[in-house]
């Protein structure tokens, strides 16, 4: 048995130092015994295109389960977390500022804005501010609360449009009048005597262009104005005037349109006003006779508390200024606001 195994063993080592003939010869034996001895191939065996393509499969199965190149690691996850304060102090070393430099900086501009009216976001603040707390606070006084501001006299209050201005020649007088010319002559038909008889009003305003080089209004067909009557005692409306239809017609008569005047008035509406200390209310039509546009007006008349002055409001418009709804709105926004604050 061990010289059986031993035999191929030195028969295959002896193989490959035979001559080149000798091997050819025993290849070409070896191969012919290898092919008798291989089965014949039946018409049920696959193609070779088909063992080939299989073959192609297997090895691109094999490529694919190869390990690929690693790819890149993740980016490292974003912190939600906001920066810590030695961030934002460094942030504000570079900026050359700090903290309370900016919070001092931004209430001084809103400051000025507030204070300066800047684009009007003063008149749109207080517009969302209800009408009695920014009358009780008189910043209405100085800034315009939407479209109107606010006229304060002695005893009294209202607003007017932000455009409208006071009527110098008014003012004028006034000041004229406080300052009183001494009487040398002592006599009682100077000129001061004769000016202490007109009825000056206390305060008068109107739209801005319609005066002259004098400051006097040329048309003045449009402006509201205020005349206050002193020196009563114990003075009331229904005593003096009766009731509101009754008082208006009277003051049409005796006042607004007298007898040859070549005026003509119309009473158009009369009321008591119960939440403005019953004051009346009188809206009414006044034709001229020089040919000039007929007038609309709105009287407001009130007594103080004391009962020792009279106060009458009128704004007056032509007629047809009043036909536009929106001019028409805003000159009964002047009666309406009108009160007594005494």
């Amino acid at each position: 048995m061990k010289t059986a195994l031993c035999v191929p063993l030195m028969l295959g080592v002896a193989s490959s130092f035979t001559p080149i003939g000798v091997a050819s010869t025993r290849g070409a034996s070896t191969a012919s015994r290898s092919l008798s001895s291989q089965p014949t191939p039946s018409s049920d065996s696959q193609p070779v295109d088909s063992v080939n393509h299989s073959q192609n499969e297997a090895s691109v199965d094999v490529e694919d389960e190869s390990p690929s190149q690693a790819p890149p690691p993740p980016p490292p996850p974003v912190s939600n977390l906001p920066p810590s304060s030695n961030d934002f102090k460094a942030v504000m070393a570079a900026l050359g500022t700090s903290p309370r430099r900016i919070f001092l900086s931004t209430l001084s501009a809103s400051g000025i804005a507030l204070a300066g009216n800047f684009l009007g976001v003063t008149s749109r603040f207080l517009t969302a501010v209800p009408e009695d707390v920014v009358e009780a606070s008189y910043l209405d006084t100085y800034f315009p609360r939407g479209n109107f501001k606010r006229c304060r006299g002695q005893g009294y209050t209202f607003v007017i449009p932000s455009e409208w201005l006071a009527d110098t020649f008014v003012e004028l007088a006034k000041a004229q009048r406080r300052i009183q010319p001494l009487d040398y002559s002592m006599s009682s038909g100077n000129a001061y005597s004769s000016n202490r008889k007109q009825t000056l009003p206390d305060a008068a305003y109107g739209p801005p262009g319609r005066l002259n080089q004098k400051g006097v209004s040329e048309s003045g067909d449009t402006n509201v104005s205020v005349i206050v009557t002193g020196g009563l005692n114990n003075f009331s409306l229904p005593k003096a005037l009766g009731g509101p239809q009754e008082g208006a017609e009277y003051l049409l008569r005796v006042s607004i349109a007298p007898e040859g005047s070549g005026r003509r008035a119309t009473l158009l509406n009369a009321f008591e006003d119960e939440s403005r200390s019953k004051a009346y209310q009188f809206e009414y039509l006044v034709e001229r006779s020089n040919g000039a546009p007929p007038l609309r007006n709105i009287s407001v008349v009130a007594v103080n508390n004391d009962a020792t002055a009279f106060y009458t409001l009128t704004v007056v418009a032509p007629a047809s200024e009043w036909e536009r709804s929106d001019y028409d709105a805003k000159l009964r926004k002047i009666a309406q606001s009108f009160h007594l604050t005494g």
